[in-house]
């Protein structure tokens, strides 16, 4: 009776042991595999993911905490741009005033007006390549709840804020010194050429051409004043030309906010295009 007792005791080391222990590893493997939950289905899944979206989804926002997000993201990109760039556009407005000064009078005619006009060009063309060389505007696209249009449109803007503000002081001073120069003629001179060069920079900027926006902001100034110097000079007659009429006003406008809207509606695709591309700078 007690042999009996010991051959099945958990102790021993005989063959019946040896069974009733694989008996008993077996039913707390099952009773595991019972007490773990069922795989749940493909749609449960799913509609789990669309209840909580990951933070990499876009996600519409509303349109009023979108204007809300507007003040502080003006305020963001005047802080991000350095000071540098108001002081290159009061240097070559300076510039401007000195030389168109110097260059006007009974010798040259109304060249001085011609070069201040252009020399407003370049400045235009700089500030925007400037602006859009700034490497923190990636990461301000990420931390405001805007996007990459707006951050671009608002750049655009002070661009253009800055450059109308520094070149109207110019002009008010050019006009002070030297009553010769009109600011009509000027204004005539420089606007048109300077939003539509200021805009076709802006869009070579976005899509990573600064090179070839710089060669074509300081060439198409430079070519304006050849061409006044030089009468003869072998360029082509639309270079130093100005809308005369209403229809070439109009189409002038069409162009420059065709111009301008490509470089706001392109700026998601050519920023998506620069991470594919595994751009680091």
């Amino acid at each position: 009776m007690t042999d009996k007792y010991k051959s099945t005791s958990p102790d021993s080391t005989g063959p019946v042991t040896e069974e009733y222990r694989g008996e008993v590893q077996e039913a707390l493997r099952e009773k595991e595999q019972n007490a773990q939950p069922a795989v749940p289905a493909f749609t449960s899944v799913m509609k789990a993911i669309h209840q909580k979206p990951s933070l990499v989804t876009y996600q519409p926002i509303p349109f009023m905490r979108q204007v809300r997000s507007c003040g502080p993201l003006v305020l963001a990109q005047l802080r991000l741009i350095p000071r540098y760039i108001l002081l290159v556009e009061i240097a070559i407005a300076a510039c401007s005033v000195l030389i168109s000064n110097l260059m006007q009078g009974a010798r040259y005619g109304s060249l001085g007006t011609h070069i201040f006009s252009n020399m407003l060009m370049l400045n235009m063309a700089l500030t925007m390549i400037l602006v859009f060389s700034i490497k923190d505007d990636r990461e301000l696209m990420l931390s405001m709840p805007l996007g990459p249009q707006v951050v671009v449109a608002t750049g655009l803007l002070l661009a253009f804020i800055s450059n109308i503000v520094v070149g109207g002081a110019a002009l008010l001073i050019v006009t002070a010194i030297n009553p010769g120069i009109r600011p009509l003629p000027v204004i005539a001179q420089t606007i048109a050429p300077m939003t539509l060069l200021a805009n076709i920079v802006a869009l070579l900027c976005i899509w990573q051409c600064s090179w070839i926006a710089l060669l074509l902001g300081v060439l198409a100034p430079l070519m304006r004043t050849l061409q006044n110097l030089r009468s003869s000079f072998f360029l082509p007659a639309w270079v130093n030309s100005v809308p005369t009429t209403t229809a070439a006003w109009a189409g002038t406008i069409l162009l420059t906010v065709g111009l301008l809207s490509a470089a706001i509606l392109t700026a998601p695709l050519a920023w998506h295009t620069q991470l594919a591309g595994g751009d680091k700078n």
